[in-house]
């Protein structure tokens, strides 16, 4: 694949693994309290979702780590200093993502 065509698709991942970190720490915050366990179950829908979000989040900023490794690949070296911005956004979306989790506050 071309060196452009990568790099437009990383841009892309980048945007998208920010996005989904934003919208799962805000979905936290709100709509996940709303959602409580039904009686004498350990699991609610709202964790699902939850679930599935910091799912996707992982997959996206592993998909940024991919598209890190293409760039390097295809690249013909001279823009290589810019091959590990999607590797880095990737990660760290999900590194902060993962850590602030737990310490988000109930807003709803």
């Amino acid at each position: 694949m071309e060196y452009r065509a990568v790099q437009r698709i990383a841009r892309v991942l980048e945007i998208l693994v920010v996005v989904l970190a934003v919208v799962g720490l805000a979905y936290r915050a709100t709509v996940y309290w709303l959602l409580p366990p039904a009686a004498g179950e350990p699991y609610g829908v709202g964790d699902i979702v939850d679930f599935a979000l910091g799912m996707l989040i992982f997959l996206a900023g592993g998909l940024c780590a991919a598209a890190a490794v293409g760039a390097s690949v295809s690249g013909d070296g001279s823009e290589q200093h810019l091959v590990f911005r999607p590797a880095v956004i990737g990660i760290t979306s999900f590194v902060v993502y993962y850590f602030l989790h737990p310490h988000v506050p109930r807003l709803m």
